[in-house]
């Protein structure tokens, strides 16, 4: 009887590890080189199930950079992307984590999208706990046809409750990312000369910005003349600042600015007017990365910032034009991106409200990111 009861212990013994050992094969399979490798932590809290940190690829990391959603509520999307190319795999992957982030702890549920390009990848049933909660991951391969230029966007609809001022139905962050762009330099600044926007334009920080770069690439005009002859302007309340500057700048309290779109223009009647072959680009969405590239080019760049850094970005007014709802925030600033350093962690500003100074590099992305990530090279 013993040697029954023996035999039957081995062979369930056997099973058992022939169950653990298929268990184990499957977590370890990564898949072909060429599929779509994707992870959902929807319903998680934390974790992380990234090819950045997975040991069996031996992974080179190459670009990074984080999106976050522009400022219209305390609550925000954030975007952690990286690019990966496994060593022995031609292929390069872009792999995204996307957090909620809170002022506080706090118990809310919703879903939503994220898409790459054109890969829509939709979650549900997130459980967002704490003031950090990782929503879910995504990682795929890079394909040829994309190009250089991915387009990155979330949404996450949440009940945003009694401080949804702005009938909000959700959050929405997103970019683009330029893969081409690396900096090849630690450090590095552009000697530009600064312009004040004052006495004359008390509210042309946009303009002004623009006359600082077509100074720089010698062009001989001054800004008063730039203002009048080449800028469209539109009346307060009934302008989109991505059609026409909303207001005149030489106004002090009744004009709230424009966009990139509208300097890409202003830029357009110039050169066509003055000569030369140089174009503005709205590089609206673009990653710092690129920004620290075009930098390192000796290409000033044109952004969207804070006029105080230390403080969040506000919504100042509501205006609906042509069916469109425009949200106007208080203590934006535009001015020219001039020199980064990234062993002292800080990038140069040319403030036309002030003077050339540095930055925080950390809080100047995020800042940029909050307003919009607006930005315009003239190349």
């Amino acid at each position: 009887m013993k040697k029954y009861v023996s035999c039957a212990v081995l062979i369930l013994l056997c099973l058992i590890c022939a169950m653990v050992f298929y268990v184990n094969a499957s977590d370890l399979w990564q898949g072909a080189p060429n599929e779509e490798v994707s992870t959902d932590t929807s319903t998680q809290t934390g974790g992380d199930s990234s090819l950045e940190n997975d040991p069996e690829l031996e992974n080179e990391l190459e670009l990074s950079g984080t999106i976050y959603s522009e400022y219209l509520s305390s609550y925000a999307l954030r975007i952690e992307w990286f690019t990966i190319k496994p060593k022995n795999d031609s292929s390069t992957y872009l792999s995204v984590e996307l957090y909620l982030d809170s002022p506080d702890t706090i118990t809310k549920t919703g879903n939503g999208y994220l898409v790459i390009n054109d890969v829509k990848k939709e979650f549900s049933s997130v459980t967002a706990i704490g003031t950090s909660t990782l929503v879910t991951t995504h990682t795929q391969r890079i394909d040829e046809a994309y190009g250089n230029e991915l387009n990155i966007e979330a949404f996450l609809a949440l009940d945003l409750g009694e401080e949804n001022l702005l009938n909000l139905t959700g959050i929405t962050a997103n970019g683009k990312v330029l893969l081409e762009e690396q900096v090849s330099k630690d450090s590095h600044l552009i000697e530009l000369e600064h312009i004040s926007q004052f006495p004359s334009l008390p509210s042309g920080d946009e303009i002004t910005s623009l006359a600082m770069v077509l100074k720089y690439l010698k062009y001989d005009i001054s800004v008063v003349e730039l203002c009048d002859l080449y800028l469209e302007k539109g009346p307060v309340g009934y302008t989109s600042p991505f059609v026409a500057n909303v207001g005149n700048p030489t106004s002090t309290y009744n004009s709230f600015g424009c966009m990139p779109p509208v300097l890409v223009k202003t830029t357009e009647k110039f050169v066509s007017a003055n000569g030369g072959s140089f174009v503005a680009k709205d590089l609206t969405g673009v990653n710092a990365e690129a920004l620290y590239s075009f930098v390192s080019q000796d290409k000033p760049v044109i952004v969207w910032a804070c006029e105080d850094f230390d403080i969040n970005p506000q919504i100042s007014r509501v205006w609906v034009i042509d069916g469109e709802t425009v949200y106007v925030k208080s203590n934006i600033s535009t001015m020219v991106l001039i020199g980064y350093d990234y062993e002292k962690g800080t990038v140069t500003l040319a403030d036309p409200a002030g003077t050339i100074f540095d930055i925080d590099m950390d809080l100047f992305e995020m800042r940029f990111s909050q307003m919009g990530a607006y930005a315009v090279l003239i190349d």
